[in-house]
């Protein structure tokens, strides 16, 4: 069991009753109930998350779209502990889910792909193509804590193309975060060109200390937006289906 296993069960009380949110997957073992789309029988294609037997049965397996905004068949505050891992950023409603969370859960552990994991080329997959893209290419959010807030960023195709703000350095490819009673969660609106191209340089001038690189890097933004609208296609097309230089 490695040791971020560890530190999510030591949480975990014995007479806790803990829910699993879209442990389909790989479930967590000590997880009394899990809500997911996907039957039961479908269960577990990468195994389970914790030693041991599975503390949820077909019974306690909830078939649920989590994302339809029909509130998960719950109590308020039901739950000792609330465990999502690697399910938020897929979602089309995280915010939704984030709030469902909070009401029928005391506590709890959230766990999705870094920001830093997710600006970064050759880490999705052992496909050609998708070893172009950044991060996880069917992953819908960057996923970020902010002043303890979870912050959800639409992940917009032109970290795919902007090689320059694509990260070198995962500084750690996974975001843990642990609440208690409730937690602050927004999304960040991308309502513009402009909007996407300076979230991604803000985001990329956190790993550059060196200010003649940090100008640069500004400048790079600033003749992109300056291109046309047929130039812009041209440099994607370039970017992710000729020499990528």
């Amino acid at each position: 069991m490695n040791e971020n296993i560890k530190k999510i069960l030591s949480n975990i009380k014995e007479g806790d009753l803990v829910l699993d949110v879209g442990g389909w997957t790989r479930p967590l073992a000590r997880a009394n109930y899990i809500i997911d789309f996907n039957p039961y029988e479908t269960r577990g294609k990468m195994g389970l998350i914790g030693d041991g037997s599975e503390k949820f049965n077909k019974n306690t397996w909830i078939i649920h779209d989590i994302c339809s905004r029909k509130p998960f068949p719950f109590k308020d505050k039901q739950f000792d502990f609330v465990f999502c891992s690697h399910t938020l950023e897929d979602l089309k409603d995280p915010a939704w889910v984030c709030s469902e969370i909070i009401r029928i859960g005391k506590r709890g552990y959230i766990e999705t792909p870094s920001r830093w994991i997710e600006s970064k080329t050759r880490v999705g997959g052992t496909l050609k193509f998708p070893q172009k893209l950044a991060g996880y290419f069917n992953h819908l959010w960057f996923v970020e804590v902010i002043n303890n807030e979870l912050v959800f960023t639409s992940k917009n195709p032109l970290i795919h193309v902007l090689k320059d703000f694509q990260i070198k350095n995962v500084i750690s490819p996974i975001l843990e975060f642990f609440w208690e009673n409730e937690f602050k969660y927004r999304e960040k609106l991308i309502l513009s060109v402009n909007d996407a191209v300076y979230d991604l340089l803000n985001f990329k001038l956190t790993e550059v200390k060196n200010e003649t690189e940090r100008q640069r890097l500004r400048r790079k933004a600033a003749k992109f937006l300056s291109l046309t609208l047929a130039q812009r296609i041209k440099l994607k097309l370039k970017r992710l289906f000729g020499s990528g230089k």
